[in-house]
């Protein structure tokens, strides 16, 4: 059972590990960790971490589990929750019901008539 909640988030970051600078994607955060995605080969469990949410939110941490890519970071002190809120979204927004997308931004729309060959 988590401690804390995860909320949704896709940025890109500013991070250090093992003190050196490399940009991750974050892709959950709470208030007693996140996740990211790198291909930095020093993003090894044990590793020292320093998340950079902004100019004036550096979280320090440690990696706890490395799967592939993603790496899993607990926070030496936790994050306060009202930050945590701001930087993540849920899937219940209205934006998102309305207008779709994937993580990269592209519209999720009906496209097997297209994929068929149906294209007049």
């Amino acid at each position: 059972m988590r401690s804390y909640n995860r909320f949704r988030v896709d940025q890109e970051i500013d991070c250090r590990i093992d003190g050196k600078g490399v940009v991750a994607s974050l892709y959950n955060l709470s208030s007693g960790g996140c996740m990211i995605e790198t291909d930095e080969k020093l993003a090894q469990e044990g590793s020292e971490v320093e998340i950079n949410l902004t100019n004036k939110i550096a979280m320090p941490g440690r990696i706890v589990w490395r799967v592939s890519k993603n790496a899993g970071i607990k926070f030496d002190l936790p994050l306060h929750q009202k930050v945590v809120e701001h930087f993540g979204y849920s899937e219940d927004e209205e934006f998102d019901r309305n207008d779709p997308r994937d993580r990269f931004g592209i519209p999720l729309v009906e496209i097997r008539a297209q994929a068929a060959g149906m294209i007049e």
